[in-house]
């Protein structure tokens, strides 16, 4: 079995914030009223609601994409995600120009992974975080500097408020989530689920968010061996966020997401079989481990950056500790970083295939449950 390098992530509008959106408290009543609209006759129906806001064009053209350039059918879904409106999908194809061609510059930043904290709440046993893997130390991210990197960044697509930790510990986690879809950028969080109580999920639902997803790892037994807590509890609270959701009218899209690992292979189909029908996407995605690559990667060209915690921009959410540091969102701005010196060596290192070590290193666990996401060769065996 090939040693772990990092779990897995991900790893995706217009108008004023909600009233109530700028902390927990604020939102306690409107997810216990919307719960118990959801679990009683009370209140009016449910009002239809377009799942995930993506327009039929972006899905045929994802489909499309998918299909006949990628070969990849099973990507359509997380292509729709994150090319879903002209501007994205022409800088997606801009910048796939560009990785095509070996450029050093690449055309557009589209996104954003902004680190809320890198603290957590529990101790998964395949992630960096808790098993003294991460070297850097623990911290929330200050508002000033979220706020810097959004007005730094140009007209993003979407920001996921989400590298490492859990960003639901951020104690203002909703008046930034509120800030950033104030500026009609989707925001998209992942969540462990263990904090989403009746007064949180009414914050996030007020914020505007675009999509959350909930991290579960296999069944009964494998969840509660990777992640220490029982099904059941997560569960429990997916299950009030998609009430409260629903009885709220929201447009806010729910998934989950469950890395495929040694330990959690044999729950996939389970896993599957649970949540398909009751959520809006059910994700794999495979463990990220040590291995040996030989190709260049797209992330650098992808059109997205990650803002750690403190500041430090890097390129991919195997970066766990910044090694692959490429700016300084504290100092810089996100669009000059995006084709900074740095940026364009990385770039170059990869079209030459003089690779960093974290890079030369990077592979996913092979397995035939999930997709992989960086195009890397199989891991050693």
């Amino acid at each position: 079995m090939p040693p772990p390098l990092t779990s897995a992530v991900p790893s995706c509008f217009a108008g004023p914030p909600a009233t109530g959106a700028t902390s927990w408290a604020a939102a306690g009543a409107v997810a216990a009223g919307a719960a118990r609209r959801a679990s009683t006759s009370e209140g009016p129906p449910p009002r239809r609601r377009s799942i995930g806001r993506i327009p039929g064009w972006a899905r045929a053209l994802a489909q499309l994409v998918a299909r006949f350039y990628l070969r990849r059918p099973e990507l359509a879904e997380p292509i729709a995600i994150r090319y879903r409106t002209p501007r994205a999908f022409l800088g997606g194809v801009l910048n796939e120009l560009a990785y095509r061609f070996g450029r050093s510059r690449a055309p557009v930043l589209l996104s954003a992974n902004l680190e809320l904290t890198n603290r957590c709440n529990l101790r998964c046993t395949f992630c960096p975080t808790a098993d003294g893997r991460m070297a850097r130390p623990r911290g929330m991210m200050d508002e000033a500097l979220f706020r810097r990197a959004l007005d730094g960044a140009g007209p993003l697509e979407f920001a996921l408020l989400f590298q490492w930790g859990e960003p639901l510990l951020h104690p203002r986690f909703a008046a930034l989530a509120a800030d950033a879809a104030a500026r009609g950028i989707r925001t998209l969080v992942t969540t462990n689920g263990t904090l989403l109580d009746d007064r949180r999920i009414g914050a996030l639902l007020d914020a505007r968010l675009d999509r959350v997803t909930v991290s579960i790892d296999g069944d009964a037994a494998t969840h509660e061996a990777v992640r220490g807590i029982p099904l059941a509890r997560t569960k429990d609270a997916l299950r009030r966020l998609v009430a409260a959701r629903d009885a709220a009218g929201s447009t806010t899209a729910v998934d989950v997401s469950m890395v495929v690992a040694p330990e959690t292979e044999r729950a996939v189909e389970s896993f599957r079989r649970e949540f398909e029908g009751t959520v809006d996407r059910v994700q794999t995605i495979p463990l990220l481990v040590r291995g040996e690559r030989r190709t260049r990667c797209r992330e650098p060209w992808r059109g997205g950056l990650v803002v750690l915690q403190d500041g430090r921009t890097t390129v991919c959410c195997v970066d766990h500790d910044g090694e692959l540091a490429v700016g300084d969102a504290t100092k810089e701005r996100l669009v000059d970083v995006w084709n900074g010196p740095r940026m364009r060596a990385l770039r170059r290192a990869h079209v030459t295939g003089d690779l960093p070590p974290l890079c030369a290193g990077c592979a996913e666990y092979p397995t035939d449950a999930a997709a992989p996401r960086f195009g890397a060769p199989k891991a050693r065996p």
